[in-house]
């Protein structure tokens, strides 16, 4: 039997209001955001710690300082952080016997913060800053030892050589610190001027002392230009590896004469290979020049050719391109124009004038990778040769260029 409709309405209507009722129970709940009761202010160390970075950011040390003081009396999570940037600012205000004060308390009450390394190098700073020599063989930290022996040798270089002698000898060294930090330690040494510094590379560059750092020494003999010692290293050492990172090195610093000095007499292929492509990376230009037009080796020649890539010799390039008999080095020097972005009337010069099919694919070959659609569409539209023209038509249709696909389209409507 159906209930009344005004007995259904007044179910629905309890149901209503006790579903109101339950949700204004839980929007009115303490905590809730709907809550009557006052809310309370954002906590007040969070504020200074975004002020503190703003003030950071914008080089306002007083206030840094202001609101990283308020950051540590407020507590919480951010007070190691707080105590290395107010020691930093302490510092950029020329507070420094606070700042160090500030950093011992940090090292006090939060020896394993992240924040350790940084603070033990603004110690470094701190102290260079009042004239205290710093004492490496004090820190346990490794970058913070080779920070410390960094600022020895501005100021004591007798005394760091020695250091960084220890900390590549110490096996507990090697085992705590790596070998990224030994070699961060090499290159520190690389860049003294001591005759005990420069002794001491030059038995570690000869494999005479940790052979695991050789190849790393002659790199960073090169980056400091000692072309002496990578010279001698090349013709007293046995090891070809040896002998290519010295080649290797002499390019990066720029040893044009030493690297045509030492290839000259060179019989091993590989060698004289490097030292070709060490000239390219050295930009040895004249060096180069002089070395393919006395060259009668068609292998030697081309790998000259290819260090005219790195060198961007674009001059002795076309020279070859043009005039050179050995029609395979001709084609070779005219890809390398294209890629080293040589005079794109030169590869239409040699495309139109040649009768060889090989030199003038070259040409094609070397605008497609210029990109110089506008000189293909040129030489389409005059080349009467069919297969040359679908060559020159196909690489069009690939460059993605409006000019080339505008062309396409003229095509299509004929």
């Amino acid at each position: 039997m159906n209930k009344p409709a005004s007995f259904i309405t007044f179910i629905v209507i309890l149901v209503t209001l006790g579903a109101a009722a339950k949700a204004q129970s839980e929007y009115l709940s303490p905590g809730s955001i709907f809550s009557f009761e006052p809310q309370r202010s954002g906590d007040r160390g969070d504020e200074a710690y975004a002020a503190g970075k703003k003030a950071i950011y914008e080089g306002n040390w007083q206030q840094a300082l202001d609101s990283y003081s308020q950051v540590i009396k407020a507590g919480g999570v951010h007070v190691d952080e707080a105590l290395y940037w107010q020691a930093y600012a302490q510092n950029k205000i020329g507070q420094r016997s606070a700042a160090l004060r500030t950093i011992a308390q940090f090292r006090r009450e939060y020896p394993r913060s992240q924040w350790t390394k940084d603070a033990g190098a603004l110690e470094l700073e701190i102290r260079q800053s009042m004239g205290q020599a710093a004492q490496p063989e004090q820190e346990s930290d490794c970058d913070l030892k080779l920070l410390a022996v960094n600022s020895l040798l501005n100021t004591d270089p007798d005394r760091a050589v020695p250091l960084i002698e220890k900390l590549l000898n110490s096996s507990s060294n090697s085992a705590q610190c790596g070998g990224q930090v030994l070699e961060k330690a090499l290159f520190v040494l690389s860049q003294s001027d001591s005759q005990r510094a420069r002794d001491l590379m030059l038995q570690i560059a000869t494999g005479k002392l940790h052979p695991e750092l050789q190849m790393k020494a002659i790199h960073y003999l090169g980056i400091s230009g000692n072309h002496d010692v990578l010279t001698k290293i090349y013709t007293e050492s046995s090891n070809v590896e040896a002998k290519k990172s010295a080649l290797h090195s002499l390019g990066i610093s720029g040893g044009c004469s030493e690297l045509l000095t030492l290839s000259a007499p060179e019989k091993d292929p590989q060698l004289v290979k490097e030292a070709i492509h060490s000239m390219g990376i050295a930009g040895c230009r004249t060096q180069l020049r002089d070395l393919y037009n006395k060259s009668t080796a068609p292998e030697l020649k081309r790998d000259i050719l290819h260090s005219t890539i790195v060198s961007g010799d674009t001059e002795l390039q076309e020279k070859v391109a043009l005039n050179d008999p050995d029609p395979a080095l001709r084609a070779e020097a005219i890809k390398d124009l294209g890629i080293s972005g040589g005079s794109s009337a030169t590869l239409v010069k040699i495309y139109q004038g040649s009768q060889s099919s090989d030199a003038r694919e070259a040409a094609i070959n070397a605008l497609f990778i210029k990109g110089d659609a506008h000189s293909l569409i040129e030489l389409a539209k005059k080349e009467t040769n069919p297969d040359l023209k679908k060559r020159i038509v196909g690489k069009l249709s690939v460059m993605g260029n409006r000019e080339a696909t505008d062309y396409l389209m003229e095509i299509l409507n004929k």
